[in-house]
């Protein structure tokens, strides 16, 4: 099972999820048993990137948090697309 509530899930209008309610997703999230659960861009923002470094410290026990990226773009040397 992959999750993507902490990355689609917040792109609905109206839904703006603190650090604390992703951390929470998270835990609950780890206690359904689902296997990978997503959220956008590690270093896309200085809030996602506090989320992951937060979200080390959660024991989870069924689930790998995973973070989306998109691939490089055409036509440019990976070493030079940031």
């Amino acid at each position: 099972m992959y999750d993507t509530t902490l990355r689609d899930g917040a792109l609905h209008e109206g839904i703006s999820l603190s650090i604390e309610d992703k951390l929470t997703i998270t835990d609950r999230l780890d206690q359904l048993g689902v296997h990978y659960i997503e959220e956008d861009r590690p270093g896309s923002n200085p809030k996602r990137a506090e989320f992951f470094e937060r979200a080390k410290s959660v024991k989870l026990k069924n689930s790998v948090l995973a973070g989306f990226e998109s691939t490089r773009r055409a036509n440019v040397d990976a070493a030079n697309d940031p």
